[in-house]
This record gives C-alpha cells, sequence and structure tokens, in this order.
C-alpha cells in the first residue's frame, strides 16, 4: 500500500510539474508573438502571476482530471495484462475529461460560439501529455519496487 502512494504521488507530482511547463511555454511562445509583430508584451508581471495561476489551476486539475485517467487506465491495463493499454485507455479518459471540464468553462463564461471547438479540442489535448507522464512515472516506480522486492526474496543485492 505504501508503495502505491508513493508511486501516485511522485506521478501526481510529475503531472503538475508538466502541466506548469506547458502554460510557461504557451506564455514564451505568446511573448515571442508579441516582440515580433509589436504588440504590447503586457506586464512585468504577467508571467509570474500566469504561472502561478497554472500551478493553482494544476493542483485541482491533478485529482479531478489526471488521477481519474490514470486510475480507469490502470485498472484497465491490469485486466488486459499490458500497461500500454491501460496508458492507452488512460490518454482517452484524460481528453473526454478535459473536453467537458472546457465545455463547462467555456460555456459558464460565455464565449463565443465560434470558438468553443477550437477552445475544447485545444484544452483537451493539452491533457494529454500530464497523464501520459503520469501514468508512466506511476508505472515506472511500481515496476522499480516489484523489481527491488523480487531481488529481496531471493537474497540478491538490489541495484
Amino acid at each position: 500500500m505504501g508503495v502505491t502512494v508513493v508511486r501516485h504521488l511522485a506521478g501526481m507530482a510529475a503531472a503538475w510539474l508538466l502541466f506548469v511547463a506547458e502554460v510557461v511555454v504557451g506564455y514564451l511562445v505568446l511573448l515571442a508573438y508579441a516582440l515580433v509583430t509589436g504588440a504590447d508584451p503586457g506586464g512585468p508581471l504577467a508571467g509570474p502571476l500566469l504561472v502561478l495561476a497554472a500551478a493553482v489551476c494544476g493542483v485541482v486539475a491533478v485529482p479531478l482530471l489526471f488521477a481519474p485517467a490514470v486510475a480507469v487506465g490502470e485498472v484497465v491495463g491490469r485486466r488486459r495484462g499490458t500497461a500500454a493499454a491501460g496508458v492507452a485507455l488512460a490518454g482517452v479518459v484524460a481528453v473526454v475529461l478535459a473536453a467537458g471540464y472546457t465545455a463547462l468553462g467555456v460555456t459558464a463564461v460565455g464565449a463565443p460560439g465560434e470558438w468553443f471547438p477550437l477552445v475544447v479540442s485545444g484544452g483537451a489535448l493539452l491533457a494529454l501529455p500530464p497523464t501520459i507522464v503520469y501514468a508512466l512515472t506511476a508505472g515506472g516506480i511500481g515496476w522499480f519496487a516489484g523489481r527491488v522486492a523480487r531481488r529481496r526474496a531471493v537474497g540478491a543485492p538490489a541495484r
């Protein structure tokens, strides 16, 4: 049980870090675009406040989006006997959940209808990398812990 908690906490941390990194890269792309086109790049606090907002949103997204997707993927992966099927299904579940959450958010703020498909598909696709990193991190730590436990049971030194 302790290994399960540790591997999921490590996966959550990896997903959160990648979520924030995606926002930082997006901000740098927008900043470069503003500098190239001569548009206003924003104030000096635009970048740090955007990263702070992304960090807070990531804390909310991890338990509501990434953790359920990986949990479903792990259950199916165990049934099918392969981790690849679990990671693939985790990605599909994350895309569906993210599309639903993004659609609710776009509808709640009353965004123009012509942007709806673009925003929903963009939000869904941006959820895919952190989900995959979460699933691979949790799976890798679980695999490593199992390998160490098997070596200790045999009596060989764990490397």
